[in-house]
This record gives structure tokens, C-alpha cells and sequence, in this order.
């Protein structure tokens, strides 16, 4: 994904030379080098609205990094969270620390000096680095859209595992690479004017036909399909949660330990359980859309020679454009945690790891909320009482249901 796009220039003094002997010449007439140099740190210093940006991006970094770091630490952390839609999830979360790390540094930079400084090496690199994490970051939204639609809508014709979840990232990784592969292939620097000869752009070198029909069957493949396909697949599902009983659900045994065996159905717990994860999933998915329409937007009318009639608006919409999809990668977390009662519960727990109580708010905390939370789920409480005199006592313990 070309966040820097054709506003990328570079600092290239070795690269290029003056065409005059000593006097450099601009539209508004010849000046000495030294003059020319001092024009040139002017025009990429930034100017005051550019460090309102710096800080929001270095805010959106810092959160960015933040987030997905402990959306890795507590899936790796804690089996009870290692299903199949939070291997997803994890690898959703390796993509956007990826977008944040390799994407955003160099972006803020082109955005605010208008500079590629980073030498034609990295240009390729970057570039490349830019397409895979955010092409991961898609197909990795799609994977779980696809598991879920076939654990909800067809669970009797397809079983989830982890096994195969991880095959599916392996997949997704070597799909990405390939899509990126052009990138290292045709990206390279270029003057950026003829009289800015100490600037660049790191741009595709290819023909404009070509570099158009990359780039529509880039939006197509890594857009408009996807989200087209997530619509689906996510109606289907709420039609499935919201309006009957999922396929293939049954009222499950439990005994208490008492030796008395009840029937207890866990349907209206595990549908309930489904529409929060539903939600959150489409939550993620639509903030998904918004946050890459711009610069999806911006890509095609870059390539498709469309800006040449805009050019005073450029500046902000790429701006704006280029924003976003940081965002998106650092929003992430705060919609699991608002959303999700066992990503909430793990980020309090993995915080109070941190303090000098953390070992033992662990235990606790993770204990009462496994009682509270899944007691008719994966756990069954089981009751004993029995009286001593005036008391009357109740000793409740776990165990794991066998499914």
C-alpha cells in the first residue's frame, strides 16, 4: 500500500548534480548554492500546523504499539485464549503492529518535509514492507469472517481448529509477499522537478498504463472484494443470530456433585456469546472500510492522472488520507476492549501483572471471572451444602466439562 505516493521526494545530493555550474536556476531566477540549500531546508522544515501532525502520529504510534503488543501478550499469554478466531485475531494484530513500525515513520516524514530521505534501498524495501502488512491485515479480516460464517451458519459440514488456522496464516503471509513483489521489483527514485535537484520521489518507475492497472487491481483485490465478501458473510451470520436458532446446537448434560443430573441448555448462552463476538467482528471489519477509503480514493485518482484539476486540495486530502489507516491500526485493541469481556478481563489482569500485586490479582481476578463467566459453558459449578448447627455452608468448585 503506497501511503508516500508521487508527494514522496529524497534528499539525494550525491545522486544528482546542479546543471549549472554555480548558479542554480528556479522559476524566480538564478541564485547561488548556497542560497538554493537554504531554499531547500526552508521548503521541507515544518511548519507549525506540520507539528500538530508529528504529535498525533507519534500519539497514534505510541498507542499503536501499545495495543497490539498486549493484544499479543495476553492470546500468547493465556490458553483459555488461544481459539481459533484469536490466533486471527493475533496475527491481525502482527499485521497492524507491522503497518505502525514500517509504514508510519516514513509516511509522517514524506507528509511533512515532502522528502524521501532514505535512499533507494529502503525505497524498495519500504514500499514492499507497506503492501504485505496492510494485504495481511485484509486477508487475515477475511480468514476470520470465513470462520465464522462456517462455525455459525454450517457447523455440521466444517470443524475450526488451530492446526489449520495456523496453515491459514502461512497461507496468508505467502500471498501477501507475492502481491508486494512488484513493488521490489519497479520501485525506484526520481528527481521530482527539474530544478529541485536535491529532492526525489520514491515512486514505481513503470508505465502509466501499467502502473493504473496495478494499482485498480490492488484497490479491487485488497478492498473492494474483501469488504464486498465480509458484507455477506457477516449479514448471513446476524441473519443466522438474530433471527433463529443456530444449526446444529443442543441442550447439554450437566451433573452436579451432588450426583443429581439436570438438563440445562447452554443455547441462549452460547448465542449470546456469538452476538457479542459478531459485533465485535463487524465493529473491527467497518472501522476497517472507513479508515482505507481515503487513501484507497487517493491511489486511484494518483495513478489515473485525475489530480492534475485538484492540486490545491492534494495536500490536506493526502494528509488526511495517510492518517487513517494508522488509525485504524491503533483502534484495534480499544475495540476488543470495549467489546470483548475476555479482552477487557486479560488487559486488566496483564496491567496488574505489571504492579507490585500482579501475581496475585492474576489468580484472583482470572478465577472469579471464569466462575462468573463460563459456569454454564466450558466450566460447570458443581454445590455442596450441607449444615453445622446454625451455619449453613456451600463449597462451589470448577471443573472442566468434557465436550
Amino acid at each position: 500500500m503506497n501511503f508516500t505516493g508521487n508527494q514522496t521526494l529524497e534528499n539525494s545530493t550525491s545522486n544528482y548534480t546542479v546543471h549549472t555550474a554555480s548558479t542554480p536556476c528556479l522559476y524566480e531566477g538564478c541564485v547561488s548554492e548556497d542560497e538554493y540549500v537554504d531554499l531547500i531546508r526552508e521548503y521541507i522544515f515544518p511548519r507549525p500546523y506540520e507539528w500538530v501532525i508529528v504529535a498525533l502520529y507519534a500519539l497514534t504510534f505510541l498507542a499503536g504499539i501499545f495495543g497490539n503488543v498486549l493484544v499479543c501478550f495476553v492470546v500468547w499469554r493465556n490458553k483459555n485464549m488461544r481459539t481459533v478466531t484469536n490466533i486471527f485475531i493475533l496475527n491481525l494484530s502482527i499485521g497492524d503492529l507491522a503497518v505502525i513500525i514500517i509504514c508510519l515513520p516514513s509516511t509522517l516524514t514524506v507528509d511533512v518535509t515532502e522528502t524521501w530521505f532514505f535512499g533507494q534501498a529502503l525505497c524498495k524495501t519500504n514500499l514492499f514492507l507497506q503492501l504485505v502488512s496492510v494485504s495481511v491485515s485484509v486477508l487475515t479480516l477475511s480468514a476470520i469472517s470465513v470462520e465464522r460464517w462456517y462455525a455459525i451458519c454450517y457447523p455440521m459440514s466444517f470443524k475450526s481448529t488451530i492446526k489449520r488456522a495456523r496453515y491459514i496464516i502461512i497461507l496468508i503471509w505467502i500471498i501477501s509477499i507475492c502481491i508486494g513483489i512488484p513493488e521490489l521489483v519497479v520501485d525506484d527514485i526520481f528527481p521530482f522537478k527539474p530544478f529541485t535537484v536535491y529532492l526525489t520521489s520514491c515512486r514505481p518507475g513503470w508505465e502509466k498504463y501499467r502502473q493504473s492497472a496495478y494499482w485498480i487491481f490492488i484497490v479491487l483485490a485488497l478492498y473492494v472484494v474483501p469488504l464486498s465478501f465480509m458484507a455477506f458473510t457477516y449479514t448471513h451470520i446476524a441473519c443466522v443470530l438474530w433471527s433463529k436458532e443456530i444449526p446444529g446446537t443442543v441442550e447439554r448434560s450437566q451433573s452436579s456433585c451432588s450426583g443429581i443430573r439436570t438438563k440445562i441448555s447452554s443455547n441462549r448462552e452460547q448465542v449470546e456469546s456469538r452476538k457479542k463476538a459478531a459485533k465485535m467482528l463487524i465493529a473491527v471489519v467497518f472501522v476497517f472500510g472507513v479508515c482505507y477509503l481515503p487513501v484507497h480514493i487517493l491511489n486511484l485518482l494518483r495513478y489515473t492522472d485525475s489530480l492534475k484539476t485538484m492540486e490545491e486540495m492534494i495536500t490536506y486530502f493526502s494528509v488526511i488520507s495517510h492518517y487513517f489507516p494508522f488509525l485504524n491500526s491503533s483502534i484495534n485493541p480499544v475495540i476488543y476492549n470495549f467489546m470483548s469481556d475476555k479482552f477487557r478481563q486479560e488487559f486488566k489482569i496483564a496491567l496488574q501483572m505489571c504492579t507490585k500485586y500482579g501475581k496475585k490479582a492474576r489468580i484472583r481476578n482470572r478465577s472469579e471471572f471464569y466462575l462468573m463467566k463460563y459456569s454454564s459453558g466450558r466450566y460447570s459449578a458443581c454445590f455442596n451444602s450441607h449444615s453445622n448447627g446454625n451455619t449453613h455452608i456451600e463449597h462451589v468448585t470448577l471443573s472442566r466439562s468434557k465436550n
